[in-house]
This record gives structure tokens, sequence and C-alpha cells, in this order.
């Protein structure tokens, strides 16, 4: 395993982008009635778009659970 493999984004298998799709109801009830649906490519939110995965730019994930107690500033 090369180091390509290693840090390839595995949401967006390294594009850096991903595919979102919206919906639109329009009237008070959204969940009632016919929806319009669109595509639109957005940055990859695990890599931020670099297309290579790295734990520490991965804003899904609870970096404020690593600190000790007293290390806030």
């Amino acid at each position: 395993m090369n180091e390509r493999d290693r840090t390839t984004c595995q949401w967006c298998q390294g594009t850096g982008y991903v595919t979102r799709a919206l919906a639109y109801c329009s009237g008070v009830d959204p969940f009632h009635g016919a929806a319009e649906t669109v595509h639109r490519a957005g940055e990859c939110k695990h890599c931020r778009g670099t297309g290579a995965y790295d734990a520490r730019r991965d804003p899904m994930l609870e970096h404020w659970r690593e600190e000790e107690p007293g290390d806030e500033a």
C-alpha cells in the first residue's frame, strides 16, 4: 500500500468534492407535496477539499475531547 492509498479521503475518493442533493417543496408543509430536487457539487467536509484525509482537519471529529483538563487557554 503506498502513501496515496492511505491518505485518500474515503468520502470523496480523493476528488475533494461530493455531490449534494437539495430538495425544495413549496407551501407550509415541506413534507407533503411534490418536491423539486437539485444536485450540486460541494467541497468535501471531511478533507476540506484537499482529497487527502487528515483527522486533524476533519471538522466532524470532536477535537475538544482530546484536550486534557486544565489545558484551556
